[in-house]
């Protein structure tokens, strides 16, 4: 018996938005755990932050002391010389890890994505320093690099070079760190280059062959273009990074000699858990998410200049 085609519309329509509902419905079971996770350790201390930086809160005093101070530990900031220094050594720190490590693991990508001996195994060897943990990383370079017989010191005065004092000097303990942790971190960005150099059309390299171009000339027109995308995700990511290196720095120097390296998450840290200023050391979280916001918006918006999708 031949069916109404009239009649049957409706009912493919009905079932189709009973499939749709079915579909969304997993999906929202399997994104609820996320966003329960998510509220619980993101959202709710952020706000929980956002409110005790607006009080006078620290363990010392009993709850019905605590009281509304509006944004007071944000105007003390702004008069405490700690403080500022230690946002200055983040900055200056950014500056020492970001170009270093992008443009390190940029350059470790093109050497591994060419044809050598026991290239596979030397992929591998580049991941052990990125899954090792920090302390152990930082007990073993603190040995390496002891200025008073250390063994690196030792092999640089054989060849009559004074050695410097590495994690000792004022001024050169915040760029020694910075390249220990670019030297850990190099794995992360290397493979994400590698994988995004390998994923560059052939044709294009093989046309450039044929009009002559050099190797310089792919490179610059070709590879950097194609791969400019991950490249400005890698920049966003370092430069968050840069600002999350409490572990290290405590491990290594615990912010000396004086305040040589002494940023702003170690500031922080030593400020809620040292001294019991709850309040204010959520005051200076709140001024560095508010810079990383900040400079963050500024690259998403200046992307267009030189980011090609």
């Amino acid at each position: 018996m031949k069916s109404n085609g009239k009649t049957d519309r409706p009912s493919i329509l009905a079932r189709v938005l009973q499939i749709g509902y079915r579909e969304k419905g997993a999906a929202f079971v399997f994104v609820i755990p996320f966003m329960i996770g998510f509220l619980i350790f993101n959202i709710i201390p952020m706000v929980y932050s956002v409110v005790i930086s607006l009080m006078d809160y620290n363990s010392f005093k009993p709850m019905n002391m605590i009281k509304f101070i509006g944004f007071d530990n944000y105007t003390r900031l702004f008069h405490d010389p700690i403080a500022l220094n230690a946002f200055g050594k983040s900055f200056l720190y950014a500056l020492f890890y970001v170009p270093g490590l992008i443009i390190l693991s940029f350059l470790l990508a093109i050497l591994l994505n060419r044809t050598f001996a026991l290239r596979g195994i030397t992929r591998t060897f580049i991941l052990m320093p990125y899954v090792a943990n920090v302390v152990a990383v930082s007990i073993v370079w603190s040995i390496l690099l002891d200025p008073f017989g250390g063994p690196v010191n030792q092999i640089i005065a054989k060849f009559g070079i004074e050695p410097p004092l590495w994690l000792s000097g004022v001024k050169t303990a915040l760029p020694t760190i910075a390249g220990i942790n670019i030297w850990q971190s190099l794995a992360f960005q290397t493979i994400v280059f590698l994988a995004a150099i390998q994923g560059v059309n052939k044709d294009l390299y093989e046309a450039a062959d044929i009009d002559g171009a050099s190797r310089w000339k792919r490179l610059w027109s070709i590879t950097l273009p194609v791969i400019s995308p991950t490249t400005f995700f890698l920049v966003i990511t370092s430069i968050i990074s840069s600002f999350q290196n409490y572990a290290s720095v405590r491990m290594l120097t615990n912010g000396g000699p004086g305040t040589s390296s002494r940023v702003i998450s170690l500031n922080i840290y030593e400020e809620a858990f040292t001294l019991n200023h709850y309040s204010y050391a959520s005051a200076q979280a709140m001024i560095l998410f508010a810079i990383v916001l900040v400079i963050t918006i500024i690259q998403w918006k200046g992307q267009k200049r030189w980011v090609h999708y």
